[in-house]
């Protein structure tokens, strides 16, 4: 299967520039929590340096490999279902412990179980997840080809 027709894919070199960008944005939540902001900038700069994560983190994960070939493809595709199944699985697990202590009363409903079921909040972890199977599966394959070599 010819992978370039078929994945709309950035080019590779969006990788580099996607950690710098991923770099920049930790660097400024960094630098927020130490100044600790407390101007109109103590709400503005928390999101553009999250912006500023999710541009770097979308450039990684979308952009294609030196080497993009069937298995790629197929390392790409299992680490998705596997990041959404993980982050589906705890958010069912939490849901049902946070239901179960909020009926007993340990704590009262403050927002909390609404915050773990937002979709941007679940969106970004199974992004998030999904990078790092990806990368971590792709550095073995490209260990174990350079290992036969």
């Amino acid at each position: 299967m010819n992978t370039k027709k078929k994945l709309f894919l950035l080019p590779y070199r969006f990788q580099s520039i996607g950690w710098i960008v991923v770099g920049v944005g930790v660097l400024a939540f960094i630098t927020y929590f130490f100044l600790k902001l407390e101007n109109r900038l103590a709400v503005t700069y928390p999101l553009y340096a999250s912006l500023a994560i999710y541009i770097g983190l979308f450039l990684v994960g979308f952009s294609r490999e030196k080497r993009e070939d069937e298995f790629t493809l197929h390392l790409r595709t299992n680490s998705a279902l596997t990041a959404m199944l993980v982050i589906f699985a705890i958010r069912i697990v939490l849901g049902i412990v946070l239901v179960i202590l909020q009926a007993k009363g340990v704590f009262r409903k403050d927002g909390i179980v609404e915050n773990l079921f937002d979709e941007n909040t679940s969106f970004s972890s199974v992004f998030i997840l999904y990078l790092i199977l990806y990368k971590v599966r792709l550095a073995r394959y490209n260990k174990e080809i350079k290992d036969e070599e």
